[in-house]
């Protein structure tokens, strides 16, 4: 018994480390009272298999969860077929740092390589400064192409950007 005991407990630590580990920041802290925003990220499938997201990954340096880690845990077990999530969030209405990210997402590793090596997989991710207003609406757009790849905050109600562009590199 005492053999069995050590593999089974040693696989349950190894798994709470996991699951623990992917906690992520959150961008209200508890007791927090101030003014807050809310800022939802974007996105679209393509087809069965392949979806474009548009997310704010970061914001002062603290992952945050986000529609790709949220679509990567739906499509979990569903072979190709890729699960579109497209997350939220409040955050407080404050000046800070956000990473910014645009992407094609894919159901199964073997697609996202396979776009690659068409040269239909197109990326984009950056730093940009943000200065959200209380009880403002935002969301995570842009555009993936080969010519033009950009992601960017826009307020909900106008449509109008709030942070600057980011651009891939070409």
């Amino acid at each position: 018994m005492r053999n069995l005991l050590s593999p089974l407990l040693l696989a349950s630590l190894v798994a709470i480390t996991a699951l623990t580990g992917c906690a992520s920041y959150k961008p209200i802290p508890e007791n927090y009272a101030g003014p807050i925003a809310t800022v939802s990220d974007s996105g679209m499938a393509e087809d069965g298999s392949k979806a474009q997201i548009f997310a704010l990954t970061d914001i002062d340096g603290h992952s945050i969860q986000d529609s790709f880690r949220a679509t990567r845990q739906a499509s979990y077990g569903q072979g190709a077929t890729i699960r579109l999530k497209v997350t939220e969030r409040q955050i407080p209405a404050q000046a800070m740092k956000v990473k910014l990210r645009g992407s094609h997402a894919t159901g199964a590793p073997i697609h996202e390589m396979a776009s690659r090596a068409m040269g239909t997989f197109f990326e984009v991710e950056g730093v940009v400064d943000f200065a959200p207003q209380a009880d403002k609406r935002y969301r995570v757009v842009g555009t993936l192409a080969k010519a033009d790849s950009a992601v960017w905050i826009e307020d909900e109600a106008t449509h109008q950007a709030v942070t600057a562009k980011v651009l891939a590199q070409k």
